[in-house]
């Protein structure tokens, strides 16, 4: 990243050339050849001892050469491939980009390969290819940036000699070899074998170079994720396989012109590129983080709103169903509303890739492109290739994964068929389906153009406003953001009469504000540091306006801050609205599932989503147990303020009443006996396992101890010893009233056994699991947490000792003596442990 940068200039599309024969040009004298001499290149431009000397033009680009010219000339001679670099191309940085044009599994993630910054840099007889770093910079002008230059010297990639020198002394290489042998950062697939890999095309157009490539290996299949290897127990490892992908390279040449950055900040979700700059004024090295976002200049920098010289532009991958390529489209156009607020109408815009131009590559380096997936994976990404030195996005990509239409069918079904007929039969009608694809191409676009998650927004609104139709519509939807994990509006009633568009959420306010603050023109700036103080004053909007927050990057316990939320901001009030619809589509799976002649297949997938839905629900109310609220300020006050006691106390009875106590409605033996031999138990066991780890999770309860501590005269903290003797009585209530445990309970109490155990006897560091909602557990060695675990234990163990004793089912009794042995157990590996 440079500081001292020059006035922006419009980059425009150019059409490439089409090959025609190279008509011979005069050699040009080899002594007359100059170029840049990379940093340690000796000061000499002649010849090496034994480097073989360039021939004249015209033996090596013959007539049988065909060429395409662009950024730099491509002639291709039989099955060997030449560039013709400039001089005036020698030293500046090319982004490379790779990408698989075919191969891939239909079981796994499409893509393959990378991207890398290089330069062409010339040492007397020879072309180098070097990598480029940007980790750190400094201004040209500081005498630091000699030592700066020194530490980026990267690596050298491949050398060529110079075959001939032509016409105002471009140098001409064959680069074949780079594509079809083994150099690590050009081998897409290991072991390349030469005479099965070959070139298959070049273009060649003003900004860039194409290279589409055959490469054929070797590879050792390797089990993909829950397999096991192939072959039986004690077999030889299986023998490496023939491996061929068609890869396709594309050579960019970085803006002349660097754009100007913007700097970022951690109140606004902005991706970013970062770099060390050593010549800063400051007396240390200084981080500077510049967000990633496209260049966009107004054709008429006088009006508010105004096209852009250049829109952004995504081609749609012509493999995209054609009953969805409308809908895609649609998805990219939905962002267009905010883009206008930022200035700029017309900003971003979505057409079908063409099929009838040879020339044009999905791959291209220059492309904005929306990839369909033939794959069974239910996904879909998005993300973006930027200049290191400023951000400037200059290909986005979305991965959309066939079967995201599962996954969303999946959804849809059972977080809101209660509130939409449409969604009460399966399968969904194809005009729902198109809008649920519209949906995830604008939230993977949203990535694309710079933008990363905000799960804090599904807890800016209150519950009861996500069950009034008028607001949803004057706010765009239930969530202030496309990019929250915030799907469908399970909170809404029937009764609500909320209409199914707006089940869906739409491009909300933050998403708005978000692109506003990085895309608006700031005029009277001239550098990135100039507009820090207007990008200040729009960040401080969040100060009165809670929905247009962002969340708080070093936070881990923020209980607004959830995936998969809707109305968190009283995550128990949502949740109880939300299992109230969970409850009503349980009724509903055998009349939508049970098909005749045909498996069950359907409805074990949805009742497992089912079951799933209910943890979720479970999860977000266990995470306001020793929560904080956060609120990412600059300078301007506190950011982190822990939960209430009251609304911890009411996440605690609703756990009570829902997490631990598991309700009939979800154990339906009619559903149960269409599915599986065996498995409801272990699948409610692991539900009620999740929140158990969690709650009693080192950190959690650590945090307990620490709010407790900075509390203030004026505060009432919720203290760990209330929350460890409440979560006793709920999870075992059997023992104190004498009843009979049931098989759900008693899985129950063994989870919270195995629960205690892990964060009093946690395994080594190195392999400790990371408890469900949090980071790794830290040590309780000198914390409150461990004596007052070890007294609910100690207290627990008498409880099982003396209920063994007075209960009349044999099971139970077997069961409170298995508890009081765990108990001993866990309590004598403590005391080993620590000796």
């Amino acid at each position: 990243m440079r500081t001292l940068l020059l006035a922006l200039i419009a980059v425009l599309p150019v059409a490439c050339s089409r090959e025609r024969p190279q008509a011979p040009v005069p050699q040009r004298p080899t002594g007359a050849a100059v170029g840049d001499r990379p940093a340690g290149a000796p000061d000499s431009a002649g010849p090496r001892p034994g480097t073989p000397q360039p021939r004249p033009y015209a033996r090596v680009i013959t007539a049988e050469a065909r060429t395409r010219s662009g950024l730099f000339k491509a002639h291709r001679i039989g099955d060997r491939l030449y560039f013709e670099i400039p001089r005036s191309e020698l030293g500046k940085d090319m982004l490379v980009v790779t990408r698989a044009a075919s191969g891939g599994n239909v079981e796994g993630f499409f893509g393959g390969g990378g991207s890398r910054v290089v330069a062409w840099q010339r040492n007397g007889n020879r072309i180098l290819l070097q990598g480029r770093t940007f980790n750190i910079t400094a201004d040209t002008v500081a005498a630091i940036s000699r030592a700066v230059e020194a530490i980026r010297y990267g690596p050298i990639i491949a050398s060529f000699n110079v075959e001939s020198w032509g016409p105002d002394s471009t140098a001409v290489i064959e680069v074949t070899r780079l594509f079809t042998t083994n150099i690590p950062e050009f081998a897409i697939v290991t072991g390349v074998v030469a005479d099965r890999s070959f070139i298959e095309q070049v273009s060649a157009f003003p900004e860039n170079v194409n290279v589409l490539v055959t490469q054929t290996g070797t590879q050792t299949p390797t089990p993909t994720a829950g397999q096991a290897p192939p072959g039986p127990p004690g077999a030889p490892p299986a023998r490496p396989q023939t491996n061929t992908q068609r890869m396709l390279w594309s050579m960019l040449k970085l803006p002349q012109d660097p754009m100007r950055p913007r700097l970022h900040d951690k109140r606004i979700g902005l991706g970013s590129v970062t770099t060390i700059d050593f010549s800063r004024p400051e007396h240390e090295s200084v981080s500077r983080r510049y967000v990633r976002r496209y260049r966009l200049e107004k054709k008429d920098p006088n009006a508010a709103v105004s096209d852009p010289v250049k829109p952004i532009v995504f081609y749609i991958d012509p493999a995209t169903p054609e009953w969805l390529q409308p809908w895609v489209i649609q998805g990219v156009r939905d962002w267009r509303e905010a883009y206008e607020g930022a200035g700029f109408s017309n900003a971003i815009d979505a057409r079908v890739a063409p099929t009838d131009d040879p020339d044009f590559s999905l791959f291209d380096a220059r492309h904005n492109v929306i990839y369909w997936r033939p794959s069974t994976v239910a996904n879909a990404t998005g993300g973006q290739l930027v200049d290191p030195r400023t951000g400037e996005i200059l290909k986005a990509e979305v991965n959309m994964y066939h079967n995201v239409m599962n996954l969303l069918r999946n959804w849809y079904f059972v977080q809101v068929s209660p509130l939409d007929a449409r969604a009460q039969r399966l399968p969904l009608p194809d005009s729902l389906m198109g809008r649920l694809v519209q949906y995830v191409v604008a939230h993977e676009v949203g990535h694309a153009i710079g933008f990363p998650h905000n799960m804090k927004a599904s807890a800016m609104y209150p519950a009861d406003s996500v069950r009034s139709a008028g607001f949803l519509r004057r706010m765009g939807g239930h969530v202030a953001t496309l990019m929250d994990y915030s799907r469908f509006n399970y909170v809404a009633q029937p009764e609500d009469s909320i209409p199914a568009e707006l089940l869906v959420p739409g491009i909300g306010p933050y998403d708005k504000f978000a692109i506003m603050w990085q895309n608006k023109p700031i005029p009277e700036a001239r550098t990135a540091d100039d507009e820090r103080r207007m990008l200040d004053q729009w960040a401080r909007m969040q100060d009165s306006i809670p929905w247009l927050r962002y969340e708080t990057g070093d936070a881990t316990a923020d209980p607004s801050a959830l995936t998969e939320a809707v109305g968190d901001q009283d995550a128990a009030k949502s949740s109880r609205l939300g299992l109230r619809n969970l409850q009503r589509v349980m009724r509903t799976l055998l009349p939508v599932a049970e098909r005749p002649g045909e498996d069950y297949e359907l409805l074990g997938d949805l009742y497992a989503n089912v079951v799933a839905q209910w943890g979720r629900y479970n999860a977000h109310v266990a995470a306001s147990i020793g929560g904080a609220e956060t609120f990412e300020r600059y300078g301007t006050g506190e950011r982190f303020v822990p939960l209430s006691a009251s609304k911890q106390r009411e996440a605690m009875r609703y756990l009570d009443e829902h997490a631990f106590v598991v309700p009939a409605w979800l154990i339906d033996r009619n559903v149960i006996r269409r599915i599986e031999q065996e498995g409801v138990l272990n699948r409610i066991r692991a539900a009620q396992a999740a929140v158990l780890n969690s709650l009693l999770s080192a950190a959690r309860l650590n945090r307990l101890v620490e709010y407790e501590a900075l509390a203030t005269s004026g505060e009432v903290p919720y203290r760990l010893p209330e929350m460890l003797s409440t979560l006793r009585r709920d999870v075992w209530t059997e023992g104190y009233s004498g009843t009979t445990v049931n098989v759900y309970r008693r899985g129950l109490q063994r989870a919270y056994l195995e629960a205690a155990d892990r964060t009093l006897n946690p395994p080594p560091p190195s392999t400790a699991p990371v408890p469900f909602g949090g980071p790794p557990q830290p040590p309780i060695t000198n914390s409150d947490v461990r004596p007052a675990l070890r007294g609910e234990l100690l207290e627990l163990e008498r409880m099982a000792s003396a209920a063994a004793n007075r209960t009349g089912d044999a099971m139970s009794r077997l069961h409170w003596r298995d508890v009081a042995f765990e108990i001993d157990r866990i309590l004598r590996e403590e005391r080993t442990r620590r000796r």
